[in-house]
């Protein structure tokens, strides 16, 4: 991971649990200083948001460039999010077609 001065936002698909025990994707973004994404600090910062917003254990987060590379776009396609600038296009088919 490249240094970079000040704080960045990192962006942070979660799949975890909801109060009702059902599973769930959730995108969180926290603004982190270098240091403190070199020392996970970010996931940290997004466990309290999910705990304070009600999702339950176990966590199991993808930063940014962590994990399958359609992984941010599908979840921000799932959840009715826009897309980034960067992130291709979705189209799923389904047997109808």
């Amino acid at each position: 991971m490249p240094a970079w001065e000040g704080k960045r936002t990192i962006a942070v698909v979660t799949a975890c649990m909801t109060a009702q025990g059902l599973p769930a994707f959730v995108l969180n973004e926290v603004e982190v200083t270098h240091d403190e994404a070199a020392n996970a600090i970010h996931y940290y910062l997004v466990e309290a948001d999910l705990l304070m917003a009600g999702y339950e254990e176990p966590f199991v987060h993808f930063a940014e460039g962590e994990g399958p590379e359609f992984l941010h776009p599908a979840v921000r396609q799932y959840l009715g999010l826009p897309l980034k600038d960067c992130d291709p296009i979705i189209i799923a088919l389904t047997e109808d077609r």
